[in-house]
């Protein structure tokens, strides 16, 4: 180490500057360093092997540094992919040209389809590593999504159309995994599939588990294409109930492989049946249960907000176990329990609580889904194929086919019973967006090649009726809903003016289906309403505000839009006019008041409460209290007479008008009001005075609109302004 002696330091210190001195010996400092740091760690990595007695003995030393992926590789990868899919969300929504034309679901396949095939080519990871695993699937992957569309399904619509969706889900299910089974049987006789037989009953496993509408896929098309809410109802309702049908029958065929097609009695059938009702009803019941206790526990959770969010996502995914747990739909469990506990979650948890699930949801349901896709395109790529293409055809013909007749059946059964009639165009577009997804695939993997001999045939042909399904009809869905000019979901602001007409309508539909004897569902509606309001709301939420919250929630959302405009253009809350007096807004439910300027009038010192504050006395029940105190009064509009020149009594014309004008907002011309009095009565007739007549009246109300465009131009807008012009 020592690299020069003293006399050559010596020479080089006298013909190096002092600046390049300095700089030598920290670099030969730093190699010191290094270099005593190579060989501790060497030292300290170092073995001794002794042979003692014909005998290999190893001393292990203590490591600085260990490299151990193993531990740590499979959540790594789940993290790796979940950021993958992040960056391609991000990637595409920079490049929107590209997402315009093509689906983003058909671009995460491509992705994975792209990955796959460079895994499958250099064998760097092995195959079970990066295919879709079922239990992955219906345990972690699946459940975030369906919770989302459950939690955020707008009720009233779903609610509206239940008996089309019932029918939809389940006699349109049953018909198409009947259809599709026997067909693929019956061309099992003919040379199409290439002298390959397959059984009754492992065709109808294959039928039941094909024909079932994928919720995943329905909501990633549906949403771009951002059809009317009427179609996205029924399909995606459809989508999200067929899965207890599908589940039943996929169950049932598959106990019948196990059983043997030669050993089945009417006995099994029976309990088939009874099987659906229960797999169906359990799954819902076991949902609206967890809902209630999901409700129940933010009731009490006003001290400790931070937990409410958890609270109410961990309750969710325990009714999904819990129905796996007992084979009953799980599907249903956990949308039942979305759409039963956000009636009553959404007022007992905080504004920041409410915010917080809403993001949650969104973004597990938006990577999960990613993640599926991502996943369908790695899974094609595997040894676990086996092409066959008479039967991947007949397949997906059967599959578009039947799915057309089978809507254009059962939507024109229900337009029986229906008052907004679905057109052929919607049937149309509900049979072209039965779109096929991970949910089919990850039954067919669940299947025992022992008991199942054709599997491989079953897994082959899903991939290739999802990948038709997804690019064929989810790329083209959009081009023929422009073409058939499907009408487009139209955003709206809320306003309170719908509510109340909605309220109305119901009550006056549910008093004549009483008087008239019929039980329709107006009349069903307004006893769960009345079941609700007497029971469940004063047992489930913290504070019972009034008989209708959603009319509250909708007055909330107005007064807020409208101050968040007020605080993005500061002009509309400056005020011009000294001689009104303003009022604070208490908009929080909890009594935290916000000091906002309202415009509110002198004549309205009444304070402007649009939620009565957890610590008043008595809350406000009175609607129209609520919205009479914070509507502005509007001044009264002075009634302008015109006169009839045909009227020969032109005495009491001017008599009203002059009692007219002591009320009136405009000034009146002196000078034109005693030349109109002194016109002659006698010539009334004369076109000169009817002229006349009509020029003074049209100024007056000329200078009456620039008067009020004036006082309109002048007074700031208030928090209710939009909703008293609605109103």
């Amino acid at each position: 180490l020592n690299l020069r002696n003293s006399e050559e330091e010596k020479k080089i210190d006298e013909m190096l500057p002092k600046r390049k001195k300095d700089t030598l010996s920290k670099f030969k400092n730093f190699y010191l360093f290094i270099i005593l740091l190579f060989i501790f760690i060497n030292r300290v990595r170092s073995t001794t092997v002794e042979f003692e007695a014909g005998d290999e003995k190893t001393e292990k030393r203590y490591q600085v540094a260990k490299f151990n992926f193993a531990e740590v590789s499979s959540v790594y990868a789940i993290t790796l992919w979940i950021l993958i899919g992040s960056l391609a969300k991000i990637g595409f929504h920079l490049f929107h040209k590209i997402t315009d034309k093509i689906p983003e679901s058909c671009l995460l396949i491509i992705i994975g389809l792209i990955v796959g095939g460079l895994f499958y080519a250099s064998k760097v990871a092995d195959e079970k590593s990066y295919v879709l695993n079922s239990a992955t699937f219906f345990l972690f992957l699946l459940p975030p999504i369906i919770l989302e569309a459950g939690y955020f399904m707008p009720n009233r619509p779903f609610f509206n159309n239940v008996g089309t969706i019932l029918i939809l889900a389940f006699l349109n299910t049953i018909f198409n995994t009947f259809t599709i089974g026997f067909t693929l049987w019956g061309f099992s006789f003919t040379p199409l599939y290439g002298g390959v037989k397959f059984g009754l009953i492992d065709c109808m496993v294959f039928a039941s588990l094909i024909s079932s509408v994928d919720p995943v896929a329905v909501l990633a098309t549906f949403v771009e294409i951002n059809v009317n809410d009427m179609l996205y109802i029924i399909v995606f309702g459809e989508s999200l109930l067929n899965d207890g049908v599908s589940v039943v029958l996929y169950r049932l065929f598959y106990a019948f492989a196990e059983i043997g097609q030669e050993n089945i009695i009417v006995v099994d059938g029976v309990l088939g049946c009874v099987s659906f009702l229960v797999v169906a009803l359990g799954g819902t019941l076991i949902g609206i249960i967890f809902g209630l206790i999901a409700s129940f526990t933010t009731k009490y959770t006003e001290k400790t907000p931070v937990l409410e969010p958890l609270i109410v996502i961990t309750i969710a995914y325990l009714s999904y176990l819990t129905a796996e747990m007992t084979s009953t739909s799980s599907i249903l469990a956990i949308t039942a329990c979305g759409m039963f506990m956000k009636q009553y979650v959404e007022f007992n948890v905080s504004k920041k609580s409410n915010a917080t699930i809403e993001f949650i949801l969104k973004m597990a349901a938006s990577i999960m889904e990613t993640i599926i896709f991502m996943f369908m395109g790695l899974s094609t790529i595997s040894d676990q194929h086996s092409w066959n293409t008479g039967f991947v055809l007949i397949t997906i013909v059967c599959c578009c086919v039947y799915r057309f007749i089978g809507v254009l059946i059962f939507a024109n059964l229900s337009n029986s019973k229906r008052l907004m009639k679905l057109q052929f165009t919607d049937m149309l577009i509900m049979s072209y967006g039965g779109i096929r997804g991970a949910i089919a695939f990850a039954l067919a993997l669940v299947l025992d090649e022992n008991k199942i001999p054709r599997k491989k045939e079953f897994v082959t042909a899903t991939i290739a009726v999802v990948m038709f399904t997804v690019f064929v009809q989810g790329t083209t869905i959009g081009a023929l809903v422009n073409y058939l000019k499907i009408k487009r979901k139209e955003t709206e602001e809320p306003t309170a003016s719908a509510k109340l007409t909605n309220r109305l309508i119901d009550h006056v539909m549910s008093s004549l289906e009483v008087i008239s004897g019929v039980a329709g569902k107006h009349a069903t509606r307004n006893k769960v309403r009345q079941f609700d309001r007497k029971y469940l709301k004063p047992l489930l939420l913290r504070e019972f505000l009034s008989n209708d919250e959603k009319l509250l929630v909708t007055f909330k959302k107005i007064n807020e839009l409208n101050m968040a405009r007020m605080a993005e253009n500061p002009k509309l809350s400056q005020n011009n006019n000294s001689n009104q007096e303003f009022t604070n807004i208490s908009l929080e439910p909890s009594g935290v008041e916000e000091n906002v300027t309202s415009p509110i009038p002198s004549r309205n010192k009444r304070r402007l409460t649009i939620f009565p504050g957890s610590k008043s006395s008595k809350p406000k029940d009175d609607i129209k209290d609520l919205l009479d105190t914070a509507m502005y009064t509007a001044e009264r509009r002075p009634t302008l007479y015109f006169p009839n020149v045909d009227d020969e009594d032109n005495d009491e014309y001017l008599t009203r008008r002059r009692k007219s004008r002591s009320g009136s907002v405009f000034n009146f011309d002196k000078r034109r009001e005693s030349k109109l009095a002194s016109i002659n009565l006698n010539r009334r007739k004369s076109k000169s005075a009817i002229k006349y007549i009509d020029e003074v009246n049209e100024e007056n109300a000329n200078d009456f609109r620039l008067q009020v465009a004036n006082n309109f131009k002048q007074r700031p807008v208030s928090p209710s302004f939009e909703l008293n012009e609605r109103i």
